[in-house]
This record gives C-alpha cells, structure tokens and sequence, in this order.
C-alpha cells in the first residue's frame, strides 16, 4: 500500500508542475521533478536541533514519521543569478518567485492526495518563515533535501543538484510509514556530518572554508571574506531586495562558485 502511496504523490507532483508552467501567466520553465523521502526521526535532524540549526520534524507535528520531499528544477535555459553582473537577474528573481508558488500549489496537491488514502499529513513551514535573528528560516527544506541525497549544499546553504543550483525544495510530512527507521548513528559521526555540511556551505566559522577572490568580489553586500560568509552582512543586503523574505536566494551571487 505505501509503495502504491508513493507513485501517487510522485505523480501528483509532476502533473501539478505540468499544469502551473502551462500557465499563460507563469514564465519560469521547470525540469523533471524529484521526490525523495527520509525519516522524521533521522538521527542528524537530532545534531541539527541541537545545534540551533534548524527546527526538528517531530516539533513541528509530533504524528510525523515520514518526510517528503520534493525538488523543483528550473529547467537549463533559465538564466543564473547573475554572477559577474551588476544586479541579480530579474528572470532569477521571477523564478524564485513562480518556484515558491509553485511549491504550495504542490503542498497542497499532496495534501488533497494523501487525504484521499486515509492519511493525516502537515505542511513545514510557510517558505516565508526567516528568521532574521538565527539568519535563517526555521524549518530548512534544503537541509531536509541535503539528507535526502538530493543534492549537497554550496555557498550561502545553495543546493547543488545535477541540474545546477537553481530550484526548489519542498517538504511535507504525513503519519505513513515508508520507510524503514534510520539505525543509531554514533554522536562522532553525527558531528563530522555536521561539520562537513556547514563547510559546504561556506559560513564564517566553519571549519577549512576559503573562499577565492572571485568568489568574494562577486558578493555585492560585501558579506564574504576568505574565511567564510557573514550571515548578518548576507541577511542585510538580501533585505534590500526582499524585505520580507532576506533569504540569501534573493541574491544567488555566490552560487555557482
């Protein structure tokens, strides 16, 4: 029944994206969709929340046993944020825009489908929900993405995927079972994998990031020196282009490095 369970919502989200980019009004054009699923209860959402991270699957909905998640590729002629120019790509910022939508319209088919078969379910988060104190949102669909396998993380907590770093990810959680439960890992492994993703990531502090001259002087808030990224610096000036969402996708300068 589960596996039945998962062609379903598979399918559900392939046909939501062909209905949305057939849209007269929609200008973005998105690639073959990916779902993958993982635990809620994945021992490193454990060091995640430990850590101060991100929220953990099982406070945001205790009922939750499996996460699934989705990602949403901008097809390959979209055009990347903008490194080397002046300003971001505005065809970056539409795409950002029409990607986030896309993704409640996805939530919500799931929704719809998993009601359906007797399932109870729970969206994550809002996709608007930063956090400008912790310099980040509450709930990452992109560190759900990273355990998942769906791709590695790169500067500014960018995912890079075999489809390059534009898209987008999403998560829902419902009370099925998909998956067998993740076997005990030890803390020491836990922590390496914490690390090793933060250095991906290229965040001030991190341990062995360098960051080239290229890479620094791409970044148009000056928030980037050889050590790292500054959270804050990135924060501030993505609040320029997007006050209520200073998300560091607003600006991708740094992505593609």
């Amino acid at each position: 029944m589960e596996d039945i369970i998962k062609r379903r919502i598979e399918n559900k989200v392939r046909q939501t994206v062909e209905a949305y980019q057939s849209r007269e009004d929609v200008k973005t054009a998105f690639g073959e969709p990916q779902v993958r699923y993982i635990s809620t209860v994945h021992p490193m959402f454990d060091t995640f929340f430990a850590r101060g991270e991100n929220d953990h699957p099982k406070h945001i909905w205790r009922p939750g046993y499996t996460l699934i998640v989705y990602y949403l590729p901008f097809a390959e002629d979209i055009p990347k944020a903008g490194q080397g120019e002046e300003k971001t790509n505005p065809d970056w910022l539409t795409a950002i825009s029409e990607s986030r939508w896309l993704a409640m319209e996805v939530n919500a088919a799931i929704a719809e489908m998993l009601t359906k078969v007797g399932r109870i379910y729970s969206r994550c988060s809002t996709m608007m929900d930063w956090n400008r104190k912790l310099h980040r949102y509450n709930w990452s669909n992109k560190i759900a993405g990273r355990l998942a396998e769906i791709g590695t993380f790169g500067p500014a907590g960018s995912l890079r995927t075999e489809y390059g770093y534009g898209g987008r990810v999403g998560t829902m959680m419902t009370d099925g079972v998909f998956l067998k439960k993740p076997e005990p890992v030890d803390a020491e492994v836990l922590e390496e994998k914490f690390q090793q993703i933060l250095t991906e990531c290229c965040f001030a502090g991190a341990r062995g990031v360098r960051c080239s001259r290229e890479m620094i002087e791409a970044c148009p808030g000056g928030a980037i020196a050889e050590e790292g990224i500054d959270r804050e610096k990135c924060q501030a000036y993505c609040a320029s282009i997007s006050e209520a969402d200073p998300c560091p996708e607003v600006c991708g300068r740094c992505f593609g490095f």
